[in-house]
């Protein structure tokens, strides 16, 4: 025993020695005007470390091997930054840094959703940012809201508070939605699991527009949007910091608040955030939008320690919950419906590791495990005699490991993840006239498992001005569902039935397996330092969801069905895009071709009735465009416009939920010191270009006003304000990719939002 004690004692004080002969980097960053800026990220590509400043401009990077090395400041809306620095073991170097605000937009921000840390404007993929200061300065309900104004993205909108995004014109279950590398996966015809987060505690939020099935598997044949939350950060000693932030709209009557508490040391930090919002039915210019209203509250908490060396481990909790939501959207709902979510929802737990460097060639090692619990109850009234309760819990837990490697110029990828989406559910029929309730299921009880394996290659070759990325994955795919009847019970006056006459198999147990693989590759040349070139080409798949393969849903409006049998999508995916970047002008253009095979679409039968299936030839196309220009000091103008056109190649007809050709036109100036001016103009063309049965919407303009304020410094406390004024004109329109139903089918009119920081 004594020995033992004594091993365990050398442990430890060969661990105390390991950290101690580290080395450690901090200091702070500042604007020009000497203000501390929060969310800079600090990011050292040789030792895969990196951190981001917290309020106080401060940050601190512990943990360091010794030896020459960069460290890349960047932040959106600054200049990124360079340093280069030598590092003995055991110091301590302390760096202050003064960013430059760059009024144009150079793609100046650290990106993660590429498997790997790079500067947005390094990446040879298509990719949208939207950083925390564009979140908290607006007024999103949500995080699809924030990324409305990014070219090739359109808003679904199955309600003011359930809304999701399409990607070039793929949408719902060809997009992944990654929330801190955790998947959102849950029912596909309501859209809302980008409502189940906490928009006010998130860090940023990234789109590609690409295949990117070969980087995170099945399901990104539209895209991935990678949405990040905030995290602690450690400091050179204790820290004790926090926030507040408040917000009000008029169009609904809505405010919310939300407040952060951050601990701090070298070796441990504490992030905790809580938020509540509620707002009532929205008002449009055509009268007030019905089952419009929302109330929901948050919690998150982030916790990191470094328990010796490089090695890093932190906990993650996040719980979003929301009661008395209405739904006045929903294709699948009578025209005349009430329908409303009684409450719903998102608990995440997870855990992660990170190695730091394990040598030359191995240079991080990184685990992360995570179980998500969402639970979802509609409320569905189609007249004053039925009562229609679906409910359903869906279950996600996941694993990923993975590793990156240095050889030379060449920087590889692997890793290996896994997850299983679990489904549970029933629907309750209420009679109310006959005192009588009826259980059946929309889909029976299944579990969808993917195994894949994956790995990308980035190399910098020509003298760092030819950046070629290389990457491909295999997935095993394995679906399982439990034997189900098309009705469970039926209940009279209390006294419940369990084989009730007529009673069906509708679903028998089965069980299915299939391989896929993707794969992608990406070219970026600097063809001078102002023009950059790129192409991309992947080759991707999608396996069906289970809603798409056993849905069953008939709630008193169309009905739609799932096909057990369906086939999984393939695509083949092409993009080439040019970038022109100067002190007075920046310029991306894209264009896009995306050949699908066995596309899965809802397929009109009748009037009334929807089933899955699989298009035979699909082609969806288009461009993007975004600029901005300096006209003079401090007054900037940009526009951004968006095209795609969706077409069932086998059938000669236009595929459905193609978004219209769309734009925004708007001017920026910095009137006073510290208030900036925003006024922009957002164009919509007709979408005539429709499938067989869907809805022509024609075109609209909307003009918005928006200001913003510095942030104030009172001594240790940060202060700043922002609002505006959005539809300004108060114009009645419709949004294309709308399910809203009944006879308000506007989008919400004239909305005066303000928003208010406070950071200590």
């Amino acid at each position: 025993m004594s020995r033992r004690i004594a091993f365990l004692l050398l442990a430890l004080v060969n661990i105390h020695i390991v950290y101690s002969q580290n080395a450690v980097l901090r200091g702070a960053v500042h604007d020009d005007d000497g203000r501390p800026l929060e969310g800079v990220h600090a990011y050292i590509e040789a030792q895969q470390r990196g951190t981001v400043t917290n309020s106080r401009g401060h940050y601190f990077l512990g943990g360091l091997e010794e030896g020459q090395m960069h460290v890349r400041f960047s932040h959106i809306g600054y200049a990124s930054e360079q340093r280069r620095i030598k590092l003995r073991s055991g110091d301590s170097v302390s760096i202050s840094v003064q960013m430059t605000a760059r009024l144009l937009d150079m793609g100046d921000v650290t990106i993660t959703g590429t498997r790997s840390h790079e500067l947005q404007r390094e990446s040879p993929f298509p990719v949208s940012v939207v950083g925390s200061e564009q979140l908290i300065r607006s007024a999103p309900v949500s995080v699809s809201d924030a990324l409305d104004a990014e070219p090739g993205i359109a808003l679904l909108r199955d309600g003011v508070w359930g809304t999701d995004v399409s990607i070039r014109g793929l949408s719902r279950a060809n997009v992944v939605t990654l929330v801190d590398g955790a998947r959102i996966e849950t029912a596909t015809n309501l859209a809302a699991g980008l409502s189940l987060v906490d928009v006010t505690d998130v860090d940023r939020v990234e789109v590609i527009r690409s295949g990117a099935s070969s980087m995170y598997g099945t399901g990104a044949t539209g895209g991935v949007v990678n949405v990040v939350t905030r995290n602690g950060t450690y400091s050179n000693a204790f820290r004790l910091s926090g926030g507040f932030n408040s917000s009000y709209t008029s169009v609904n009557n809505g405010s919310g608040a939300a407040l952060t508490v951050d601990a701090s040391d070298s070796r441990w930090y504490l992030h905790l955030h809580g938020g509540m919002r509620g707002a009532e039915d929205a008002r449009t210019p055509d009268g007030v939008l019905r089952d419009s209203r929302f109330h929901d509250r948050s919690m998150n908490l982030s916790a990191g320690v470094r328990p010796f060396g490089t090695h890093e481990m932190r906990l993650r909790y996040q719980r979003v919950r929301a009661e008395d939501v209405g739904i006045p959207g929903g294709a699948a709902f009578p025209e005349q419906a009430s329908a409303r979510y009684p409450d719903e929802d998102r608990e995440l737990l997870m855990a992660e590791y990170d190695s730091g460097p394990l040598g030359t060639r191995l240079r991080g090692l990184s685990l992360q495990v995570f179980r998500q619990i969402i639970g979802r109850n509609v409320e569905l009234i189609p007249n004053a005699a039925v009562v229609v309760r679906p409910s359903a819990d869906h279950v996600m837990n996941g694993l990923q490991a993975q590793s990156i490697w240095h050889f030379g110029a060449h920087r590889l990828t692997v890793g290996v993840d896994g997850w299983q989406r679990s489904y549970s559910g029933i629907r309750l029929r209420e009679v109310r006239a006959t005192n009588t309730v009826i259980a059946d299921l929309p889909l029976p009880d299944a579990r969808f498992r993917s195994l894949g394996l994956y790995a990308q290659d980035d190399v910098s070759l020509n003298a760092q001005r030819l950046r070629l990325t290389v990457g491909g994955r295999i997935d095993q795919i394995h679906v399982e569902n439990d034997e189900s009847y098309d009705l469970q019970y039926i209940e009279r006056d209390g006294e419940r039935n369990t084989s009730p006459p007529g009673r069906m198999l509708r679903w028998p147990a089965e069980e299915s397996d299939e391989i896929s693989w993707s794969a992608h590759a990406g070219l970026l040349y600097h063809l001078t330092d102002a023009i950059d070139l790129t192409a991309n080409a992947a080759r991707s798949f999608r396996a069906p969801s289970l809603e798409e393969r056993f849905q069953f849903i008939e709630l008193g409006g169309a009905a739609y069905v799932g096909d057990v049998d369906l086939a999984a999508e393939k695509g083949t995916f092409l993009d080439a895009g040019i970038r022109l970047r100067d002190d007075d002008f920046t310029l991306r253009a894209n264009a896009f071709l995306r050949l699908m095979g066995d596309l899965v679409v809802d397929a009109r039968v009748n009037d009334t009735l929807y089933r899955k299936s699989n298009v035979g030839e699909a082609r969806l196309y288009g461009a993007e465009l975004t600029g901005e220009f300096r006209l003079a000091d401090g007054f900037i103008g940009y526009a951004s416009a968006a095209l795609v056109r969706g077409e069932d190649t086998g059938a000669g007809t236009d595929l459905p939920q193609m978004p219209p050709l769309s734009g925004r036109a708007g001017l920026r100036l910095a009137m006073l010191p510290a208030v900036t001016v925003d006024l922009s103009a957002d164009l919509t063309a007709d979408q005539e270009h429709t499938a067989p049965g869907e809805i022509r919407t024609p075109g609209s303009m909307r003009v918005n006003l928006r200001l913003r304020s510095d942030q104030l410094r009172f001594g240790s406390v940060g202060f700043s304000l922002s609002g505006g004024v959005e539809n300004l004109f108060d114009r009645a329109w419709r949004r294309h990719l709308s399910t809203l139903r009944g006879l308000i089918v506007s989008e919400p009119g004239r909305n005066i939002y303000i928003r208010m920081r406070v950071l200590w």
